[in-house]
């Protein structure tokens, strides 16, 4: 029996793409059969902490004059077009499928639409395979239909509801019909959904609810979610691709097998993959338990995830996890990048 990788990829529809910044890992990975490089600020930020003799001299060649906000997207850069060169070849056998890494905007700007299609068509100039990764606040979504429109390769991220992954699939398609209708083949849209995000999210508000749900139902919360939202993109008949992302064991891979979904797989959940060898089974159309479930959704949180009309979109940057996920990419990913290697003192407060 092959790899579970290999079965993967010559018996389902179902890809992957790696999540790491580290060099090495995204080589690696590549060999392995990852079809694309998910980066963000805080991947970007590890990697020049695990390897900065790779990134000294180019680190050393940003000017210092670069305000805050203009240095961190200079690092950014270093880290994305690097990636977006190692699959430069799959981009293009692939007709823009695959082969892409993930330009993430600034997190600061998530309620910003002008600022953040500003910044997105800045980030594509810097390749071709380069996606723009935004957060699927309101603003956000309304980016999506001008970036389709446009022809930018698309991945809403810090997407934690149903309701989010349909607004953003929704106003994709009116992008990309604008697209067509201008001549233009619409782009990749891809559609996270951080699963594993929201499991975290479901326990503590679990515990702190003082409820009935357990561990085993709380590590079915973002697989329910994103098995739902799946369901409702075949129903629809949806363009985007959903990526299962924040993945935290091989279950949230093995459980959503066989779905036409792009996984973002973490080098530790692919050492977990490649030793475990999980059954070759597909179990995208396996209901998770209807009992487990039950008990999730009276939790008012869980319901504003699991639900299509869950959340409105005036509400998705309110929602919890959504600010939670915000802060961490600010704090200990695009903060840190505004002054690395620089001799300015951060403008922040602590």
């Amino acid at each position: 029996m092959g790899s579970y990788f290999a079965w993967l990829a010559e018996k389902t529809p179902t890809r992957w793409w790696h999540d790491s910044a580290i060099p090495d890992e995204i080589l690696a990975a590549k060999k392995l059969g990852a079809l694309g490089v998910t980066t963000n600020p805080v991947l970007t930020f590890k990697s020049f902490q695990a390897v900065p003799d790779f990134w000294k001299d180019k680190v050393a060649a940003i000017p210092q004059t670069l305000d805050f906000e203009e240095r961190a997207e200079a690092l950014l850069k270093l880290v994305a077009t690097f990636a977006a060169g190692q699959f430069k070849e799959v981009f293009e056998a692939s007709g823009g499928r695959h082969g892409l890494a993930l330009g993430q905007l600034n997190p600061s700007r998530a309620g910003d639409a002008d600022g953040m299609l500003a910044q997105a068509r800045r980030y594509h100039s810097w390749a071709p395979n380069i996606a723009i990764k935004l957060p699927a606040t309101r603003s956000g979504v309304e980016v999506v239909e001008r970036l389709a429109e446009e022809g930018i390769p698309i991945c809403a991220t810090i997407n934690v509801s149903v309701a989010q992954a349909l607004s953003v699939a929704e106003a994709y398609e009116k992008g990309a019909k604008k697209a067509e209708a201008a001549g233009r083949r619409p782009p990749l849209c891809l559609v996270v959904q951080q699963v594993g995000r929201v499991d975290d999210y479901i326990r503590d508000i679990a515990r702190d609810a003082m409820s009935d749900v357990r561990e085993e139902d709380v590590i079915l919360a973002g697989l329910a979610m994103a098995k739902r939202a799946y369901q409702l993109f075949r129903e629809r008949k949806y363009r985007a691709v959903i990526m299962p992302a924040g993945l935290r064991g091989t279950y949230h891979v093995t459980e959503l097998a066989g779905g036409g979904f792009t996984f973002s797989i973490h080098p530790r959940v692919q050492k977990m993959l490649l030793d475990a060898n999980p059954k070759h089974e597909e179990r995208v159309d396996v209901p998770v338990s209807q009992a487990a479930l039950e008990r999730l959704l009276k939790l008012g949180e869980f319901r504003k995830a699991y639900e299509p009309d869950g959340l409105k979109p005036g509400e998705y940057i309110a929602f919890g996890v959504v600010q939670k996920l915000l802060s961490q990419f600010t704090e200990t990913g695009w903060a840190p990048l505004e002054v690395y290697g620089s001799d300015k003192a951060s403008s922040r407060w602590t």
